[in-house]
């Protein structure tokens, strides 16, 4: 159904202010319409009319106005009749009279520019509609498509739990494998938890990237903040990268304090943190190289921090290296990637009141050093 939004009908009343005060106009109307064919009227929509009461009737007035007159519009009994083109379109009509005089040549001239100035309104208004609904049917074709592969993602999940509780059972308790069943089951509670998150869908917006752009991930939006022991995070996030870097080729050490103070934090926020820099040291990182994770108290804070001798990151992309779906010169080699990561990381750490800093090579590898408050 064709509407005029709240802009076009404020410009719209506005020239219509403008034809009474300037040009003395006693009565004047705006419609916009879709079907216009000749000999008939058309479908119209009322835009701004002045006064509310009395305005021209348009359609006493069409059957003296033809489709391909000479003038493009209609001039009779001090009554204008303009249509509202753009593009060779007919998109509404705008009409004004008034009853003390005949309109003079220059009159009939700002009138048509005015006319014109409506049709360019018309035209944008139209189009940014069609854009916000196109917006809308995307996002919501996402949205459903997302839901869709969230639920289906549930069993798998379930049925790889299940099957990690069992072999952990089966498992003696100085098996060094305990440790790796023991971070599967850790990491499928991490996946679980964040669907659960999922579950509570953020309403249809307009625009529809306003959602989107505010949930890095569902639980970024609120973050119990707490004493931390970060011991624990770190060994066990040391723990999967130690055998991903072993089959990739990679030395991977640590410089995990065993006594470290407890810091300001949330648990699954500062795994998903640390888990994210470790993961992309050792994606970036060739073979025989090394990816380092430690951590360095201070006085106030404390420093996690992540080294690798990898690609490094060129000067010009830092800046905008925690932006959402960023990845510079990343983007045109062979290591897949969404620039999501560090968008995600950063928001996190900032939730927590905490900063990320980096430092970086191209060539040499880089330092990612993440500061939090002790309690």
């Amino acid at each position: 159904m064709l509407v005029a939004s709240s802009d076009l009908v404020a410009l719209a009343r506005s020239q219509i202010i403008l034809l009474t005060q300037s040009l003395g106009a006693v009565a004047s109307a705006v419609y916009i319409t879709e079907n216009v064919a000749d000999g008939r009227p058309p479908d119209l929509v009322e835009v701004a009319v002045f006064p509310d009461m009395g305005a021209i009737s348009l359609p006493e007035a069409f059957p003296m106005w033809r489709m391909g007159s000479d003038s493009g519009g209609l001039v009779r009994q001090r009554r204008f009749l303009l249509p509202l083109v753009y593009d060779e379109a007919i998109l509404g009509f705008l009409m004004t009279g008034r009853d003390d005089r005949d309109w003079f040549d220059y009159e009939q001239s700002q009138i048509q520019q005015i006319a014109n100035t409506l049709a360019i309104a018309c035209a944008l208004d139209r189009r940014n509609q069609w854009l916000v609904a196109s917006q809308q049917s995307n996002y919501e074709s996402q949205s459903n498509f997302l839901a869709s592969l969230l639920h289906q993602l549930r069993n798998p999940l379930t049925a790889i739990r299940t099957f990690g509780q069992l072999l952990l059972r089966k498992l003696l308790v100085e098996d060094p494998n305990q440790k790796f069943v023991k971070g599967i089951l850790r990491e499928t509670q991490h996946i679980q938890d964040l669907l659960s998150e999922a579950d509570q869908p953020l309403p249809l917006l307009l625009p529809p990237q306003i959602a989107p752009a505010q949930a890095l991930l569902p639980a970024v939006s609120t973050i119990d903040i707490h004493a931390v022991d970060l011991v624990e995070i770190l060994e066990s996030i040391a723990s999967f990268a130690s055998a991903i870097a072993q089959e990739r080729n990679i030395q991977f050490l640590t410089n995990i304090p065993k006594h470290l103070p407890q810091i300001l934090g949330n648990e699954s926020a500062l795994r998903e943190v640390i888990s994210n820099l470790a993961e992309n040291a050792l994606k970036y990182t060739p073979e025989r190289g090394y990816v380092l994770l430690g951590a360095d108290v201070k006085p106030d804070t404390v420093y996690v921090y992540v080294q690798d001798t990898g690609v490094g990151i060129p000067e010009a992309d830092l800046p905008r290296l925690f932006e959402r779906n960023f990845r510079g010169r990343q983007a045109d080699g062979d290591i897949s990637g969404t620039g999501l990561g560090l968008a995600i990381a950063n928001d996190l750490v900032q939730k927590m009141d905490g900063s990320i800093h980096v430092i970086s090579e191209v060539g040499k590898g880089s330092t990612f050093a993440v500061t939090l408050k002790r309690t």
